[in-house]
C-alpha cells in the first residue's frame, strides 16, 4: 500500500469529491490513466499509435464536454481567438465528436 503525498485538506476533498466510490477504485482509475498517457507519448508501432490515438479522442472527447459545461456556467464563454492561438496539431481533436 503506497501513501499518497498531499495534505490533509486536498484528501479530504478528494474523498468528499468521490461520494460512494471507493478509494481504492479512483485510485485505480488515476493509474490507468497515467498509464494511458505514458503510452500516448510512447507509441511508435502502427497499432500502438492506433490504440494511443483513439484514447487521446477520448480524453479530448471528455476535455471538450467540460469546456462546454464550463462555459455554460460562466458568463465569458472561450472566443475563437483563443483557440486560434492552438496549434494545428490540437484544433482537430477538440471539436471531435464521440465515435
Amino acid at each position: 500500500m503506497a501513501r499518497v503525498q498531499v495534505s490533509d485538506e486536498v484528501w479530504a476533498a478528494y474523498r468528499a469529491a468521490l461520494g460512494a466510490t471507493p478509494v481504492s477504485v479512483a485510485l485505480g482509475e488515476l493509474v490507468r490513466r497515467e498509464v494511458g498517457r505514458n503510452a500516448r507519448r510512447s507509441a511508435s508501432d502502427p497499432e500502438d499509435v492506433r490504440i494511443a490515438l483513439e484514447d487521446a479522442r477520448q480524453l479530448s472527447d471528455e476535455l471538450a464536454a467540460l469546456i462546454a459545461r464550463l462555459e455554460r456556467a460562466s458568463s465569458a464563454p472561450v472566443r475563437s481567438a483563443d483557440l486560434d492561438s492552438l496549434s494545428q496539431r490540437e484544433r482537430p481533436l477538440l471539436g471531435r465528436s464521440p465515435s
